[in-house]
């Protein structure tokens, strides 16, 4: 077969493919090979070209030489063959785009808070020049965990030392690192919840059980029922359907997993935004048997996509930790973190954090006047989070979700949250990423398709 000249590979990788197609491995291991005098002949190339592709096919231990005679394939008893058609790789199919995506955990950008941050992240560029360092420690860098000591003491009530908290690329993997530390077990979780739950439970060789959720926060009676090991738990905003836990229900699940020795896991996720009344302290904050460890996320007080979180673990297990992370790298890159680090001491953390809060309360405010005006949307209202939940009773799931993309708008059912769930008609509304003006034009809307659809 004859090379190809106008091809962007060189002569000598054709030269080279071309000769291990042509392997007859049946022949043994005295096939020969042209010498490269012979072979440049007949390829009508330089000698120069078959000496490369010979020393590629001698590098990666298809021939071998003899001296004086020349080279000679190998017997390779699995010698490669043709190469298979390639197994077609499923794609999953984004959804078509619309204007009005009501999507949880996307965000607004807020312009003075990404110029801070920019502001940051320069100077951190600055720092790692004037004084290069090597890697992080695993844990994150002591300035930062230091810095969020504070922070969480003053807003959240939280008590830990910095050698308590890991900083973790998002609550997510944090929770996943601390599963794989504890010892084998159920985890109670709620119900509904993050889908994800179950699956990364699994991956830690944990059990899981579903604990419903009542306008109180999670049951207490089936968590007594079900006596899991382990516990996870939203209880300043339940996600998704929003209710708190009251401070009579945490002092009891306290007592109870103090008195059975079992742990709580606090996901503290956007405990920040409430919009009637100051954030409640954190569950961690009046638990005194060291059985509360606490997960949060820094990704909605800037970008979700920094994905930078943190776990607060419970002094008996940062032993537990070390023995077994020992070796581990950090989980963010330092730059980052002592970026983080800046955003602090400039204050600009704090200050974002009022400015989004102030935002997301006209939003909340809003959203929930304008489903006022029907009585075909329910809403979950709790005066908090990020996002709502509603119900659309009396429209089949299928027909509204086509209708309301034809509409230019995207909500998001809760059946994936939701292990036997009552009804096919809850419907979470992300609100952060969509603006004011957008409001006032997407709910209405909703509203119009609703109406049309439950004639």
């Amino acid at each position: 077969m004859p090379l190809d000249r106008d091809s962007k590979t060189p002569l000598y990788l054709q030269l080279y493919q071309l000769l291990k197609d042509s392997y007859l491995p049946k022949s043994g291991n005295q096939q020969q090979l042209l010498s490269i005098r012979r072979m440049a002949q007949t390829m009508n190339v330089s000698k120069t070209t078959v000496e490369q592709a010979y020393d590629q096919l001698l590098a990666e231990g298809y021939v071998y030489t003899v001296p004086g005679s020349g080279y000679f394939f190998k017997a390779l008893k699995a010698w490669p063959t043709a190469s298979p058609k390639t197994p077609a790789i499923p794609v999953s199919t984004p959804p078509k785009p619309v204007t009005y995506d009501f999507r949880y955990g996307a965000t607004q950008l807020l312009k003075p808070s990404w110029n801070a941050w920019k502001k940051a992240v320069r100077d951190a560029l600055r720092q790692a020049e004037a004084n290069p360092v090597s890697y992080p420690d695993a844990q994150g860098l002591p300035a930062l965990r230091q810095r969020l000591t504070t922070f969480l003491r003053t807003t959240r009530g939280v008590r830990c030392q910095p050698d308590q908290i890991v900083i973790t690329n998002g609550a997510k993997e944090g929770l996943a690192l601390l599963l794989s530390i504890l010892p084998a077990g159920t985890l109670g979780i709620e119900n509904p919840g993050y889908r994800g739950l179950p699956a990364l439970a699994s991956a830690a060789g944990k059990a899981t059980v579903a604990l419903p959720v009542t306008t109180q926060g999670v049951s207490l009676t089936a968590i007594k029922a079900a006596q899991p090991q382990f516990v996870y738990t939203t209880p300043a905003h339940q996600f998704p359907l929003g209710y708190v836990l009251p401070i009579a229900q945490r002092l009891e699940l306290l007592q109870w997993a103090a008195a059975e020795s079992r742990l709580i896991i606090e996901d503290d996720y956007d405990s920040e935004y409430r919009y009637h009344t100051q954030p409640l302290p954190a569950l961690q904050s009046v638990a005194m048997a060291d059985q509360v460890a606490y997960l949060g996320t820094f990704a909605k007080g800037i970008d979700p996509t920094l994905r930078m979180g943190y776990l607060v673990l419970p002094v008996h297990l940062v032993a537990v930790y070390h023995r077994q992370y020992q070796y581990r790298s950090a989980m963010v890159a330092g730059l980052l973190q002592q970026a983080m680090v800046a955003y602090f001491d400039s204050g600009a953390y704090y200050r974002h954090i009022s400015r989004s809060r102030s935002l997301n309360r006209r939003k909340y405010q809003r959203l929930t006047q304008l489903l006022a005006t029907t009585d075909r949307i329910q809403p979950i209202a709790t005066g908090a989070g990020l996002q709502l939940v509603v119900r659309i009773p009396g429209i089949a799931q299928k027909a509204l979700l086509a209708a309301l993309t034809a509409a230019d708008i995207r909500i998001y059912p809760l059946d994936s949250n939701w292990q036997a769930m009552p009804s096919h008609d809850y419907y979470l509304l992300g609100f952060t990423a969509v603006s004011l003006a957008d409001l006032e034009v997407a709910i209405p809307r909703l509203i119009a398709v609703c109406d049309q659809l439950g004639h």
